[in-house]
C-alpha cells in the first residue's frame, strides 16, 4: 500500500448515466429477490447479480471479467471509469489518497453499517441498505463493518458495484492510528491493520 503515491487527485461527479444504470443494475436484482421469494424458491444473490450483470443493456464498453467468486474485475464504462463487483467477507477499512470512490451496496448476508468520518473528523456510522450510494471523497477512510452492536454471522458478506478512477491497487492506503482509535471507539471491535 503506497503510502505517498504522487497520484493527481481525482474527484469526479458521475454522470446522470453512471447513476441511472446502477439504479437499473440494482432495480432488476432485487425484483429477481422479490419473485424468489414470492415463489418460495432460494436465493443466491451472487449468481443473481452475476446473472443481471451479464445482461447485455448492462454491458459496459469494456465487460467485467464475472467468472469465479469475485471480485469481478477488469469492467470499465464509456466515461473510463473503473467497475468492480465486490465481496467482502470481512472488514477493510482504509483509504484513497488521490481518488473518489463510489460503492453501491447490492447486498448483505447479515446486517452492515458504513463507517466514514464527517465534515468535522467525527466517526460516523450509516446503516447500510441495499442500493445505497456511498460516495467517499480522496483521502476519506472508510469501510464497510458487521451491524455494530449485533453478532456477526458466520457467512457475513457485504457486496457492491465500485466505480473508480482508476486501479486502486496503486491508490490505497492504511489509516491513521488516531482513525483507528475513532473506528475501535464507534465499532467496539479491533480495527484491521489493512487491506
Amino acid at each position: 500500500m503506497p503510502e505517498n503515491p504522487g497520484l493527481p487527485i481525482l474527484d469526479h461527479q458521475l454522470a446522470d448515466d453512471e447513476l441511472a444504470w446502477m439504479r437499473s443494475v440494482y432495480a432488476d436484482f432485487a425484483a429477481l429477490r422479490t419473485a424468489a421469494a414470492e415463489q418460495g424458491q432460494a436465493f443466491n444473490p451472487k449468481e443473481a447479480l452475476r446473472a443481471v450483470l451479464g445482461r447485455e443493456e448492462y454491458r459496459l464498453q469494456t465487460p467485467m471479467d464475472l467468472t469465479g467468486p469475485g471480485p469481478w474485475r477488469g469492467g470499465r464504462n464509456r466515461h473510463g471509469r473503473f467497475v468492480a463487483g465486490v465481496f467482502l467477507p470481512r472488514v477493510e477499512l482504509h483509504k484513497h489518497a488521490a481518488s473518489r470512490t463510489d460503492q453501491f451496496t447490492m447486498y448483505v448476508v447479515g446486517e452492515a453499517d458504513a463507517f466514514s468520518l464527517d465534515d468535522t473528523g467525527a466517526p460516523v456510522l450509516t446503516p447500510v441498505t441495499g442500493g445505497a450510494h456511498f460516495h467517499n471523497s480522496p483521502d476519506a477512510p472508510h469501510a464497510f463493518v458487521p451491524k455494530v452492536g449485533q453478532d456477526v454471522p458466520a457467512d457475513w458478506e457485504i457486496a457492491f458495484i465500485a466505480i473508480t478512477p482508476r486501479n486502486l491497487k496503486d491508490d490505497t492506503q492504511r489509516v491513521s492510528d488516531s482513525v483507528r482509535l475513532q473506528y475501535e471507539q464507534v465499532v467496539g471491535r479491533p480495527a484491521p491493520l489493512g487491506v
